[in-house]
């Protein structure tokens, strides 16, 4: 029974020596290149664009006064009675 417990643990050491050259080689990979960063802005490389004529020439239009009023529509049928 002793040798169970023995066992099981040269078998982890085992499986985790077994793994770490296989890590370490993932690990020692370069990073892969990014490509450079294109900066195409047209407001880099000229003025910018003069503003727009403003063809209005007053204040805006006022509140309107208040609208008259609609009579009520009669209803159809009677309420029911209680």
């Amino acid at each position: 029974m002793k040798s169970l417990p023995v066992s099981i643990a040269l078998l982890l050491l085992g499986a985790a020596w077994a793994a770490a050259p296989a890590q370490s080689q993932q690990q020692n990979k370069p990073p892969a290149k990014k490509p450079p960063v294109i900066i195409n802005d047209p407001s880099l490389y000229r003025p910018p664009p003069p503003p727009h004529e403003r063809t209005y020439v007053g204040p805006g239009p006022a509140t309107a006064p208040p609208m008259q009023r609609v009579p009520q529509v009669p209803p159809l049928s009677q309420p029911p009675i209680r």
